[in-house]
């Protein structure tokens, strides 16, 4: 199976398939109407130059588009009044900044689509990451999420010595409500979170602790240097195990984070993980983290956890990599790569979208 070169794209071409796929499948423009972007103050992270690809895509396609450039936020509840006042004008909303992120478990005001992309540069927008059908891409979300939801069990292993086991216990069949991502990603990339209330057994913790949403305290992470084990029963952290400086650093981060915000410090929320192949990172993680946050959670490879308070997505994010995960005793993913897409049936729905069969390929790299 081919495998996407970004040296040799017809790149104004590809630039335009993925902003089509974002502004007509993804956000589901009509004829007529309008949208409002939204862009970070520096190019720290997104590039401007992707805002004015999709605004000029916009105009070509007769679509009122407005650009806002905001500030990045560390609270909820200041997410930008403005910005509120034009989405109930607008009749959808793109975020090509982190702000999007932040509040994507949040209901905003307006009553059309809410979009946050995680296209933060050109290569991105121009490559299958972005151009592969998001109308595929959500069919194979609801597919999934469908079984997910119908499943029993769970499981997850990881070569450094993870192995966490729980029962699916979604708060929308006792006649609750499930933690749903509001904002809609782009490309679509990942499900609803797994709830963790029955988990137990151990994950090991390696490379970083990072927050959950936009950090709210001084010092929001921490890099390990060794790994950690944690222990877990029905959902609540009951010690660190490992090297004991490392365990300390560990332990005393919590007790900083809950202290200062006054959360529940022991809960694990929840996890999910990839389910788009063609996420990549072309760089070093550590050397560009923020961007390697801003797409990599995305990828197969790459599972991620919820933990320290009882509100989505937390405020300490744990880090997992090349996991098997047993559904009811099936492999979905196994060693970092979504099997679960080159089961028969769902090969025979890709190879309806021209050019989607690079899903069934190998995982890309994420800079690890």
């Amino acid at each position: 199976m081919s495998v996407f070169d970004r040296r040799n794209v017809d790149h104004q071409s590809d630039l335009d398939r993925g902003a089509d796929n974002l502004l007509l499948e993804a956000a589901g423009i009509g004829a007529g109407e309008s949208c409002l972007l939204i862009q970070e103050e520096s190019e720290e992270l997104y590039h401007h130059s992707v805002t004015s690809v999709v605004a000029g895509r916009c105009r070509d396609l007769g679509i009122d588009v407005k650009v806002m450039t905001k500030p990045l936020i560390a609270h909820a509840d200041e997410f930008p009044a403005d910005v509120a006042e034009q989405m109930q004008i607008y009749d959808h909303t793109i975020f090509l900044s982190r702000l999007g992120d932040y509040v994507r478990f949040l209901e905003l005001p307006g009553s059309g689509s809410k979009i946050t992309s995680y296209t933060y540069d050109e290569s991105l927008l121009a490559s299958p990451y972005a151009t592969i059908s998001d109308t595929l891409m959500r069919q194979l979300l609801a597919k999934l999420e469908a079984e997910l939801m119908a499943a029993k069990t769970w499981r997850i292993v990881c070569p450094l010595g993870t192995d966490l086991e729980g029962t699916f216990c979604w708060p929308s069949q006792q006649g609750g409500a499930d933690d749903e991502i509001l904002v809609e990603l782009f490309p679509t990339s990942t499900f609803k979170p797994v709830p963790c209330d029955t988990a137990s057994g151990t994950v090991a913790l390696s490379r970083w602790l990072m927050p959950g949403g936009s950090p709210k305290v001084e010092q929001p992470g921490i890099d390990l240097q060794e790994t950690v084990q944690c222990r877990i029963k029905d959902g609540v952290i009951h010690d660190f195990e490992g090297p004991a400086d490392e365990s300390r650093r560990v332990s005393e981060h919590y007790d900083r984070i809950s202290r200062q915000l006054g959360i529940n410090r022991d809960r694990v929320h929840s996890w999910h993980l990839g389910i788009h192949p063609q996420t990549f990172f072309d760089h070093d993680a550590d050397a560009e983290f923020d961007r390697w946050c801003s797409v990599s959670f995305g990828s197969p490879r790459y599972l991620h956890f919820h933990t320290c308070g009882d509100e989505p997505p937390g405020e300490v994010t744990w880090s997992l990599f090349h996991c098997s995960v047993l559904i009811d005793g099936c492999h979905f993913w196994e060693d970092g790569e979504f099997v679960w897409l080159r089961r028969a049936d769902n090969q025979q729905l890709i190879r309806q979208y021209p050019g989607a069969e690079i899903l069934l390929g190998r995982s890309c790299s994420i800079g690890l």
